[in-house]
């Protein structure tokens, strides 16, 4: 990485000094150095480092009151030992605390500030790509207002949504927007927290002011010249809210930087985005297979992570038919003719299951034999758990992974946005609408005509979609109900460990529409684990976390 020059910044007495390394290749363990006088703002402006890949050096001191107010052009510190350590709190043992919205507005603008030269290197080195080398400070200088063709086919925006338990933030950020747009900030962030009296929120996190986070992003957001809107999608905890708001920004960054320097970006995938290709090998196989075998289901579940997803598999043979070990009818069947990977036995389940697959770009073999003359909650349950065991399993610890990964699906009238963690902290939740019995609907199924089924079936159909008789004999366990397709996707997260939110971003409430919020929220979920997987070269097989580990 190369060395970035220094930003200096003032407000009232105090000064900010700020410099951003882009990390574009393996380094190891990331390090940042920052000393704002404020802890829990420490803390975050080092999520800068774990997830944007930024190398952040930030110092705050106060000057004294007959010093020149005037930034350095020399490329070298004025503060010199007067630098607030890193998580020290400058008025510790003070009576007041009278500094704190100047280190909000010297920090944010000092970091804007730098991060700007970041964006200014790229360009140059875009623009100068085809340029000799004594031409290159020229272009630099040029780099504002610099147009080729290359520029013009990179995207200068940027989504992205880092959950955290509970709470998830999104970030939209466009670092080359309108004249009547640059510099703008909006921050709907508010309240802080649930817990606190009258639903106002927290009004300290630590020794963090909450109220001075739209000053801190205000101040960033005019430096660097971008527009950006901060937003609270969830959130009942004060310090995830904002954790996950300064990590979604540090990825939208770097997904924008990432789009500049190599035509690549991880930001949140758009419904057209295939299943994101892995950015550097794995030395060892991440594979993981299961089978077990209870008085209700008899599963065999295989992933690969590497591999690519196929609809089937072609025939084993006959000699596979016997291992030594039980197999299920579904295992059997495809020693002889080409087979389905994902067979359960409910229809339903299966096209879930494939289009979660299709978008993850992973291969997985499901075989179930399921009790479901009784339901279809054991086939279901089942199926859900032991594949997220093999999806833990295959991931092992997550080392130089991205970790985090974020995409919207559309599929009929609806439109799902997926935000997964691989962060070893199980939690799901879910705003989708599952307001039908089974999904789809009954009504909007397709329904068997059997010989048990006399003329009077179609009225049969009519009266078991109203609720009114049961559903006839032939679709007991063949059909999902929605409160299993709920139960999937939670059982699918919490045995993967990982933190997964869903969120309805539209949604059309005809009959039968829980059909198209399964098959988008499949394919989102599937879309943000492909993101999540990608191995990331530049991390050195380092864990993306400012702990340096994941919770276990």
């Amino acid at each position: 990485p190369l060395s970035m020059s220094i930003s200096y910044a003032s407000s009232g007495s105090i000064l900010a000094e700020a410099s951003v390394t882009p990390i574009e290749t393996a380094v190891g363990k990331l390090s940042s150095k920052i000393g704002t006088g404020i802890c829990f703002l420490d803390h975050m402006i080092d999520q800068f480092t774990s997830h944007g890949m930024l190398g952040i050096t930030l110092h705050c001191g106060i000057l004294d009151e007959s010093e020149d107010r005037s930034c350095p052009t020399n490329g070298t510190s004025k503060l010199g030992k007067r630098k607030f350590p890193s998580l020290c709190d400058y008025a510790t043992g003070m009576s007041s605390r009278a500094h704190d919205r100047d280190i909000f507005v010297a920090s944010g603008t000092a970091l804007g500030l730098a991060l700007q030269e970041v964006i200014k290197e790229a360009i140059s080195d875009m623009a100068s790509a085809d340029e000799s080398s004594d031409r290159k400070e020229a272009a630099r200088a040029k780099s504002d207002t610099v147009d080729c063709n290359s520029l013009a086919l990179r995207n200068f925006r940027a989504v992205f949504c880092c959950p955290l338990d509970e709470a998830f933030a999104e970030v939209m950020l466009d670092l080359r927007p309108s004249p009547e747009r640059k510099g703008c900030c909006t921050v709907n962030l508010e309240p802080y927290g649930m817990f606190a009296s009258g639903g106002l929120g927290r009004q300290w996190v630590g020794r963090y002011r909450t109220a001075l986070t739209p000053v801190f992003w205000s101040s960033l957001a005019a430096a660097l010249q971008c527009d950006v809107s901060l937003r609270k999608i969830r959130g009942a905890n004060a310090h995830h809210q904002l954790e996950s708001t300064f990590k979604s920004f540090a990825r939208a960054f770097r997904a924008v930087l990432d789009q500049l320097v190599n035509g690549e970006s991880y930001g949140c995938g758009e419904p057209s985005t295939g299943p994101s290709a892995p950015a550097g090998p794995r030395p060892e196989p991440r594979t993981a297979e299961r089978r077990r075998a209870t008085k209700e289901t008899t599963i065999e579940v295989n992933v690969n992570l590497d591999a690519p997803w196929s609809f089937k598999d072609a025939p084993l043979g006959f000699l596979a038919a016997w291992t030594g070990k039980w197999v299920t009818a579904a295992k059997l069947t495809a020693t002889v003719r080409q087979t389905s990977r994902i067979v359960s036995g409910i229809q339903m389940l299966d096209n879930v299951l494939v289009e979660f697959a299709k978008a993850a770009g992973i291969e997985i073999v499901i075989h179930c034999d399921g009790d479901r003359y009784i339901d279809d909650h054991h086939t279901a349950e089942d199926v859900a758990i032991t594949l997220g065991q093999c999806l833990h399993e295959a991931l092992g610890d997550k080392a130089g992974l991205a970790r985090m990964g974020c995409a919207d699906a559309l599929h009929g009238g609806a439109r799902v946005r997926a935000v997964l963690d691989l962060s070893n902290r199980p939690h799901f939740e879910s705003d989708l609408p599952f307001d039908e019995e089974y999904v789809g609907a009954l009504d909007s199924l397709t329904l068997p005509v059997t010989e048990k089924c006399d003329a009077g079936a179609a009225a049969v159909s009519v009266q078991a979609a109203n609720g009114t008789v049961p559903p006839m004999d032939d679709l007991c366990g063949a059909l999902l109900s929605c409160e299993m397709l709920h139960h999937i996707f939670t059982s699918l997260t919490l045995e993967m460990r990982a933190t997964c939110h869903l969120q309805v971003i539209a949604d059309e409430t005809s009959v039968g529409h829980t059909l198209d919020l399964a098959m988008a929220a499949a394919k989102a979920f599937g879309a943000a684990l492909s993101r999540a997987i990608r191995v990331d070269p530049r991390r050195g097989g380092a864990v993306a976390s400012t702990k340096g580990t994941l919770s276990k």
